[in-house]
C-alpha cells in the first residue's frame, strides 16, 4: 500500500495569513496525506487556529509533532511534522548555528508501515545566499543523525523533505545526496526542476524584497522506496492557489521488497 507525503514552507503568519490558511486546509484535507512536514511553523495562529494544530482537521487520528526552531524560546521558524500512520519515536536535534541566523533543527519521526519501519525527517536550514558553508555543516550533521537513527531502527526506507535554502548543484545538496545512506533527489531530471521554482518570487505571498525565484526546497528518499508520483502543488497553477511564498513538494512511494 503507498503513502504520501507532503511538504510546505508556511511563510510564517504573514500577509493574509487566516486566507492562506483555509486554502492549504482545503488541499490538505482532500489530498488527504499520510505524512505533513511543514516549515516556517508558528505555535501562534492569531484570529484563526495555531499554526502548529492546523491542518487536515478532516483526519482526527493526524498526530502533531512540533519543534521550536530556538533552543531559548519559541520563534515563527518552527518545524511540524504531522502523520496518521503509527509513531514509533520522534527526536528533535538542533544543528549547527549560522552567523545571524539563530538555531535551526532537524526533526526525525520513525514510523510503523506494512510493519517495517521508516524514517521520515524534516529541516530547515540557514538562509542567507551567502551562507553554504554553514550548510554543508548543517547538512553533515543531518546525516550523521539520519545514519544513526537507520542504524538504530534497523532500516534503509528513509525520506528527507524541507526548506534548505540551496540550489541543486549547491554544496549543501551534494553533502546530501553523496553520503552513505543513498539519498536521491526526487526532482532531479524532472520537468517540473526544468520548468518551475519553489520559492517563488512572483507569488503573492513573496516579501517586499524577494530575491530571485529558486529551487530551494527538496525531496530526498532512499532506493528502499520506489516513487509512483512526485509534483509540485500550491503553485499557483492547476493544482490551487499560492498559500506561500514557497510551492509544496508532494510524493507517493511504495516499500521495495
Amino acid at each position: 500500500m503507498p503513502f504520501s507525503v507532503f511538504s510546505l514552507n508556511l511563510w510564517n503568519l504573514n500577509q493574509d495569513y487566516c486566507e492562506r490558511m483555509r486554502r492549504l486546509d482545503q488541499y490538505v484535507s482532500k489530498a488527504d496525506p499520510e505524512i505533513i512536514c511543514l516549515q516556517e511553523v508558528s505555535p501562534q495562529g492569531e484570529n484563526f487556529r495555531p499554526q502548529s494544530d492546523l491542518v487536515n482537521t478532516q483526519n482526527t487520528q493526524l498526530m502533531r509533532l512540533y519543534s521550536s526552531q530556538n533552543q531559548w524560546g519559541e520563534r515563527e521558524e518552527g518545524l511540524a511534522t504531522m502523520a496518521s500512520l503509527p509513531l514509533i519515536s520522534f527526536e528533535s536535534f538542533i544543528l549547527p548555528e549560522a552567523t545571524g541566523d539563530g538555531s535551526r533543527r532537524l526533526q526525525i519521526a520513525a514510523f510503523n508501515y506494512s510493519d517495517q519501519r521508516i524514517l521520515v525527517a524534516n529541516t530547515h536550514l540557514a538562509f542567507r545566499l551567502e551562507q553554504d558553508a554553514e550548510r554543508v555543516s548543517q547538512c553533515k550533521t543531518i546525516v550523521r543523525h539520519l545514519e544513526n537513527a537507520a542504524r538504530h531502527h534497523g532500516t534503509d526506507a528513509v525520506v528527507l523533505v524541507g526548506d534548505f535554502n540551496a540550489t541543486p548543484q549547491s554544496a549543501p545538496v551534494k553533502t546530501i545526496m553523496e553520503s552513505q545512506l543513498g539519498l536521491f533527489d526526487l526532482f532531479e531530471g524532472t520537468e517540473a526542476r526544468a520548468n518551475s521554482f519553489t520559492y517563488c518570487s512572483h507569488s503573492p505571498h513573496s516579501d517586499d524584497n524577494p530575491g530571485p525565484s529558486r529551487w530551494i526546497d527538496y525531496m530526498f528518499a532512499t532506493r528502499r522506496l520506489a516513487v509512483s508520483s512526485a509534483a509540485l502543488a500550491l503553485d499557483g497553477g492547476n493544482s490551487g492557489n499560492h498559500v506561500s511564498d514557497h510551492v509544496a513538494l508532494f510524493a507517493t512511494f511504495e516499500l521495495v521488497p
